[in-house]
């Protein structure tokens, strides 16, 4: 008897705390690979690439890659005191992302992006206006591997892999 009510109490805890998981909205998966991207309105290589990009973002498992956009459109024309602005603004949103260190190397240019494993910021590959479609998407798909299976430290491609910095 006993074991027949502790049977029925556990099925009823059970129940109710399944009920409970099911009723959670669930999490957010956490990105794989971040797309940082450094672009502008004014851009003429960002008119190139952004929408190859857009392209195959959309064509990737939603939640494992994430874009961020450094934008630089308000750089354009503006006082020094405007730039820095606009500057402080994206080394923030950098830093935010594990990559701040790619405003040492690229800030204040547009129309490159990196993409970089999103749980150590450590780069990956790079995407410019000369890949086209099909390219890009092979860099995604090797972006995402990379991360998934190789260890941190040792995330490099076979092939090129993204310019030498190009500040300082």
């Amino acid at each position: 008897m006993r074991y027949a009510a502790l049977i029925a109490f556990a099925a009823l805890v059970f129940g109710i705390a399944h009920a409970e998981v099911a009723d959670r909205p669930e999490a957010e998966p956490d990105p794989i690979v971040k797309i940082i991207n450094f672009t502008a309105d004014w851009c003429p290589n960002c008119r190139i690439v952004d929408p190859r990009i857009d392209e195959v973002l959309e064509r990737q498992v939603e939640g494992e890659f994430e874009l961020v956009e450094l934008d630089m459109t308000r750089t354009w024309r503006a006082s020094d005191e405007e730039k820095m602005a606009v500057f402080a603004d994206v080394i923030r949103t950098a830093d935010a992302h594990k990559a701040g260190y790619l405003w040492d190397w690229y800030g204040g240019r547009t129309g490159i992006t990196v993409l970089i494993a999103a749980d150590t910021g450590e780069p990956i590959s790079c995407i410019t206006a000369a890949l086209d479609t099909d390219q890009i998407d092979f860099r995604f798909a090797e972006a995402r591997i990379l991360a998934l299976r190789a260890p941190p430290g040792a995330r490099k491609p076979d092939g090129p892999a993204c310019p030498p910095p190009m500040n300082g």
